[in-house]
């Protein structure tokens, strides 16, 4: 079954959280708001048990990051990049891990087997 994960940079996404992870698995960087978030989605598991939301600490290492994500979820096939721009880094580490369709999108970008 082929899956999209969200990868998620902004500080506090807290609003937003709840409604995508409802969709889509998240990984969100760790902040202070995006914890408190994520505990919360952790609450609503025991309600709707397919909610998926991971916290990571953000090492400035693309790579490392998208294997990490292909490990956990080895069918995804997309990737939703949400409060981070798209740099040449980012998108050899996208290519590597075999992402080659790339999408700009009003938040982030789109990347795609």
């Amino acid at each position: 079954m082929a899956v999209n994960v969200a990868i998620v940079f902004a500080p506090d996404f807290s609003a937003r959280l709840h409604q995508l992870a409802f969709h889509t698995p998240v990984w969100i960087m760790e902040t202070a708001a995006n914890r408190a978030a994520a505990e919360e989605a952790w609450l609503r598991r025991q309600e709707w048990p397919h909610i998926d939301v991971t916290l990571f600490q953000y090492a400035h290492d693309w790579r490392t990051l998208f294997a990490m994500i292909v490990l956990h979820h080895e069918t995804v096939d997309s990737l939703e990049i949400i409060g981070a721009p798209a740099d040449d880094e980012m998108r050899a580490a996208l290519a590597k891990e075999g992402f080659q369709r790339i999408q700009e999108t009003a938040d982030g970008l789109r990347a795609r087997k």
